[in-house]
C-alpha cells in the first residue's frame, strides 16, 4: 500500500510520512478487517497529485475511492486483484484508454466520469456482476454495442464523449434503470419499445438521431437531481411521439 501513494505527489497527507508512514490500518483514509488487511481506501477531494499503480494494490482490497483529485496519467485494469467490487475515480485529468475488458470478475461499481480518457470502449465483456458503469464526460469515441451488457447491470452513464453510430435498445439488461446517452454523435432511428420495465431515466438529447421515436409513460431524464423534459432535443431530424 505504500508503494501505491508513494505515486502520489504528497504521500504525507495519506501516510503521515514517507520516510517513516504509519501503520496502513492507521492512516485514516483506510478500513483495515479483523485480521489488518486493507479492504477499503477513500480519499476524496483532498487535493492529491500524482499517478496511480494499481498493482501496488494489495490483493485483499475491494473498493478505491479517490474522486474529486487532481490525479493524471493512465491506468491498466490488467494489474488489478482479483478482490476489487469498487473504483470511484471521477473528476481527475486521468488520460490513455479503457481497456475495460480486463476489469476482474469481481467488479461491481466503476466511476470515470469528469476524466480526459479517450479511444474506443468495449461493453461485451463486462463482469457479469456489474451494477454501475459511468465514463460519462470524457472524450471516448467510436460505436457502441449494448446487446451484451451484464444481466445485473442497473446504471450506464455514457454521456458527454464522442460516440457515433446506432442505438440498439431493444435488448437491455432487465435491471436496467438508468442510461444516459446524451451529448455523442449517435445516429440512425432509435426504438423504445422493448425497454426493460424498470428503466425510467433515459436521456439521448444532443445527438443525430433520426426518424420517429415514441417515448413510453413513466419515462424521463433526471441529471444531478435535475429534471430534463425535452429527452431527445437537439436532435434536429427526429420526431419525437408519446405512446
Amino acid at each position: 500500500m505504500e508503494l501505491f501513494i508513494f505515486g502520489l505527489a504528497q504521500p504525507e497527507k495519506i501516510c503521515g510520512s514517507r520516510e517513516n508512514p504509519d501503520e496502513v490500518c492507521q492512516w485514516q483514509n483506510v478500513t483495515c478487517n479483523a485480521d489488518e488487511e486493507v479492504n477499503k481506501f477513500v480519499c476524496t477531494c483532498q487535493g492529491l497529485r500524482g499517478t496511480l499503480g494499481f498493482e501496488f494494490l494489495p490483493s485483499t482490497m475491494g473498493t478505491l475511492g479517490m474522486p474529486i483529485n487532481a490525479l493524471t496519467g493512465t491506468i491498466k485494469f490488467a494489474d488489478l486483484r482479483g478482490n476489487m467490487e469498487f473504483i470511484s475515480l471521477h473528476t481527475n485529468q486521468l488520460t490513455g484508454s479503457l481497456d475495460l475488458d480486463c476489469l476482474p470478475a469481481t467488479m461491481r461499481g466503476l466511476s470515470l466520469d469528469k476524466n480526459k480518457f479517450t479511444g474506443q470502449v468495449s461493453l461485451e465483456h463486462l463482469p457479469e456482476g456489474l451494477q454501475s458503469l459511468s465514463v460519462s464526460t470524457n472524450q471516448l469515441s467510436g460505436t457502441i454495442c449494448l446487446h451484451a451488457l451484464p444481466p445485473t447491470l442497473e446504471r450506464l452513464l455514457l454521456s458527454g464523449n464522442h460516440f457515433e453510430g446506432p442505438l440498439e435498445l431493444t435488448r437491455l439488461p432487465e435491471a436496467l434503470a438508468i442510461i444516459h446517452l446524451f451529448d455523442n454523435m449517435f445516429s440512425g432511428q432509435i426504438d423504445l419499445s422493448q425497454l426493460p420495465e424498470r428503466l425510467n431515466n433515459l436521456g439521448a438529447w444532443n445527438n443525430r438521431l433520426s426518424g420517429t421515436v415514441r417515448v413510453p409513460p413513466g419515462v424521463s431524464c433526471w441529471v444531478e437531481g435535475c429534471r430534463n423534459h425535452s429527452l431527445f432535443g437537439g436532435n434536429r431530424d427526429l420526431v419525437v411521439e408519446g405512446m
